[in-house]
């Protein structure tokens, strides 16, 4: 087999681990309240698409296409987030679900983003092999794999993994289409399609234009110094030569999200205008950064930074700033033209591109990690660097102890312990956060104790509701304040992960007035459900009490029998 051959059939094999991993891990993580809405309005355009095979003339009328994809309200349909991994998890659930009957309803809305998962951990395999060699990139790759939280977002029928796979997948096809025109309109589609998935692929031509004038830059000074006196000509030689990618991007990118997106066909400056006003003054959800709960602007301009060093493994991030002192040093001692085809630029720019924004203050950090979990996987390729950097001079150590052994078998065995140990490392920490990864925290922070004793953020969206459901199952029917598990009760009831009888009682106070049982979802701006439910029940103690490492998640109470 031959070295390509290899390398795509790694690329496949991890796919296909990677999408079963995540599959897998997402079976005990609860529904996340906005993955009901997606899930709600995928359903909607994949009915739509199938009318519009069997009659596209009817399909195609603006009260059609209203009705499915728009309306009158700004959030009508989710018509806030454009359409493309909501259209997948409908049309998955139609396949896998209703058809196939291979999963359950839940698991099929979340296929998709588990697919994605599996196309970024290849990419970043393929890529990092291809410039820094194999051994980098499967420790790199396998450590994008081994991130708790990235792997939480691949188990949900939502936007955050998709949008990282696309916007690296987009780089990716960009650095090949600056030495091949044929991957020009590949990369103009798949930046289309993260257009398609959520509102950060804008910010992508912050990261391809520099980067593209840097190349042509370094390109123009190799000719010049052949042509010397003509350096307006060796500019324009430099740029002539890769023309071809700007219009490809250009044009490409913005066609492909008016194609997959109907409701721009109707209006589409009003409805762009619409999207993007509502991303730029979205509403600012409370969340708890360091013991403060924010929810308006200014935020701390080190968010980004901070939540990152204490999210990505600890192995991770020490082998991550190994990689970069010596991606570095091998930088300034390059020549400008082998520079202009490396891609550490390019990812380094990713990350300022993916983060930047919360630098500003007064970009929304409710999501945390999320939000930048683009940027992720260049530390993942810093990562795979490193690590093959130490094992190679451990082994050049043990070679002039151990003459006798050959030194390619000394490399080999040291990248596969010294790899092995890092990878094994952030795997175990990664098994050890499901099914409550935004619970969990590395070893810098202190793990789950740690995080929560620095004040960081304990969970958002409700997910983490479904660890007490077979407690709420085991004991006598009554009705469930389900506080912020509210719209996946149905959900859990459809699933039978409740029984009959524990129906959802309804919000605030009239649904804590009406409860036999009341839950509280642990996050500091919910403390104040707890003294609404001691003044109800007439008791401070709860029944129940899900932990994570000891943390407190979700609390239950139970009325009292009078």
């Amino acid at each position: 087999m031959t070295a390509r051959g290899l390398r795509r059939l790694t690329a496949a094999a991890l796919c296909a681990l990677t999408m079963a991993v995540a599959l897998w891990s997402q079976r005990d993580v609860g529904l996340a309240r906005d993955e009901l809405v997606y899930m709600g309005a995928g359903d909607g355009y994949a009915r739509w698409w199938i009318d519009a095979v069997d009659d596209w003339g009817a399909a195609t009328s603006k009260a059609k296409i209203t009705a499915a994809f728009g309306g009158p309200g700004p959030t009508d349909h989710n018509r806030e987030h454009p359409p493309l991994m909501k259209t997948l998890f409908g049309f998955s659930k139609r396949l896998l679900h209703d058809r196939l009957e291979v999963a359950s309803p839940t698991t099929a809305y979340r296929a998709p983003s588990a697919l994605l998962h599996g196309i970024l951990i290849a990419i970043v395999f393929l890529w990092a092999a291809a410039v820094w060699g194999f051994a980098e990139g499967l420790i790199a790759a396998l450590l994008t794999l081994a991130l708790p939280r990235a792997l939480f977002h691949a188990g949900l029928a939502a936007f955050d993994g998709p949008i990282a796979t696309l916007w690296v997948a987009t780089l990716y096809c960009y650095w090949r289409a600056l030495a091949s025109w044929r991957w020009a309109p590949i990369a103009g589609v798949v930046w289309g399609l993260a257009l398609a998935t959520k509102h950060n692929a804008l910010l992508l031509p912050l990261v391809i234009a520099p980067h593209f004038v840097w190349v042509v830059a370094a390109d123009a000074v190799t000719r010049a110094r052949a042509m010397p006196g003509r350096g307006a000509a060796a500019l324009g030689r430099a740029l002539l030569a890769r023309l071809y990618l700007p219009p490809a991007l250009i044009v490409l990118g913005p066609l492909t999200l008016f194609a997959l997106w109907p409701w721009l066909w109707l209006d589409p400056i009003d409805h762009v205008r619409a999207w993007l006003e509502f991303h730029l003054r979205h509403v600012h959800y409370n969340f708890e950064y360091l013991g403060e709960n924010w929810n308006h602007p200014p935020f701390p301009w080190h968010v980004a930074l901070v939540t990152t060093a204490l999210t990505v493994p600890a192995a991770t991030l020490a082998a991550a700033a190994l990689g970069l002192g010596v991606r570095v040093r091998g930088w300034w001692s390059t020549p400008a033209a082998a520079r202009a085809g490396d891609p550490a630029l390019l990812l380094a720019l990713s990350v300022a591109a993916s983060m930047g924004p919360f630098f500003l203050g007064s970009t929304p950090i409710f999501g945390a990690e999320k939000h930048w979990e683009a940027a992720i996987p260049s530390l993942c390729v810093a990562a795979g660097i490193g690590v093959v950097w130490a094992a190679r001079r451990a082994a050049a150590g043990l070679g002039q102890r151990w003459s006798t052994v050959r030194a390619g078998v000394l490399e080999v065995a040291a990248i596969a312990v010294v790899g092995g140990a890092v990878v094994a490392s952030a795997g175990a920490e990664t098994l050890h956060a499901r099914p409550y990864a935004l619970t969990s925290y590395n070893a810098v922070a202190g793990g789950a104790p740690g995080g929560a004793d620095l004040g960081m953020n304990r969970q958002f969206w409700g997910y983490a509701a479904r660890g007490v459901l077979a407690f709420l199952a085991s004991q006598p029917p009554g009705r469930v304040y389900s506080h912020d598990a509210s719209p996946a009760w149905g959900a859990y009831q459809r699933d039978r992960l409740l029984p009959p009888g524990r129906g959802d009682a309804g919000p605030e106070d009239a649904g804590v007035a009406a409860s036999r049982y009341a839950l509280v979802i642990h996050e500091r701006h919910f403390n104040r459900h707890d003294y609404m439910i001691w003044a109800s029940y007439g008791t401070v103690a709860p029944v129940f009490v899900l932990r994570h490492d000891g943390v407190p998640i979700v609390s239950v109470y139970r009325r009292p029998e009078r």
